[in-house]
């Protein structure tokens, strides 16, 4: 009798230092469906076994669905939609914050009035808005959150959509390079390359972006692609020409 009532001694402690501690929630942010959501679960401490499944409740907002529903943002086809965490916390730790925290406080930014800033302003902008987020919703899905505080200072500042459109590629164009550097740095070739090729989208004239991928190309032993053949043709043309006046 007295083993069973410490075993229910015990089981109660766990149960109720399980719902005072064991408490893990947070929020994450899905780039492909531009959704968000909330979840909660609950583990025993100090051993870190979770005792329930996880809850989750959908956390869109109305700037998200604005932006699916006008097409700003196109749905992507993935199978599985990935979720990255904008925020988790546990009972006596630390809040943890994940990089899409960066992509929220933007979604969740509001004016004066407490409206959603840029639901407001895309509704007042649209053309700036059709050139401004779609270039957002890339760089979250290549998990690049750190490189859209930049697109939104641009976007906030200029009001004309034809010259942001050109600072919006400016800006990609020098920011990918920034981070192709640091992989080139790091022996990270392949890596760079991939970002590059990004740069080169957004800044195909940009001779810097050019000579560095030329760097990274002979790193991992590829030959640097020659000038297209029709453009070495006027001058082969000429060394003919030369030839038969000799």
């Amino acid at each position: 009798m007295l083993a069973l009532l410490s075993i229910l001694g015990v089981g109660l402690a766990v149960l109720v230092a399980t719902f005072l501690f064991g408490q893990h929630g947070g929020e994450e942010f899905c780039p492909d469906t531009f959704s968000r959501r909330t979840f909660f679960y609950f583990q025993i401490p100090l051993v870190g076994i979770q005792v329930t499944p996880i809850f989750r409740d959908d956390a869109t907002n109305s700037l998200e669905n604005y932006l699916i529903a006008n097409r700003l943002v196109e749905t992507a086809s993935a199978t599985t939609p990935r979720w990255d965490l904008v925020r988790a916390v546990a009972a006596g730790s630390e809040t943890v914050r994940g990089d899409a925290e960066i992509m929220c406080h933007y979604l969740d930014a509001t004016d004066a009035q407490n409206h959603l800033f840029w639901q407001a302003w895309s509704d007042d902008h649209q053309e700036s808005a059709k050139q401004l987020w779609p270039l957002v919703a890339t760089l979250a899905r290549q998990q690049l959150y750190l490189l859209v505080p930049e697109l939104f200072d641009l976007a906030s500042a200029e009001s004309d959509p034809d010259r942001l459109a050109g600072q919006l590629n400016q800006s990609l164009a020098r920011q990918y390079l920034g981070l192709a550097k640091i992989q080139q740095q790091l022996g990270r070739h392949k890596a760079a390359l991939e970002l590059l090729e990004h740069a080169r989208e957004h800044g195909p004239a940009d001779t810097e972006v050019q000579r560095c991928r030329e760097v990274s190309l002979r790193a991992i032993g590829k030959a640097v692609l020659e000038a297209p053949a029709e453009d070495k043709r006027p001058a082969k043309a000429a060394e003919e020409r030369r030839a038969e006046m000799e």
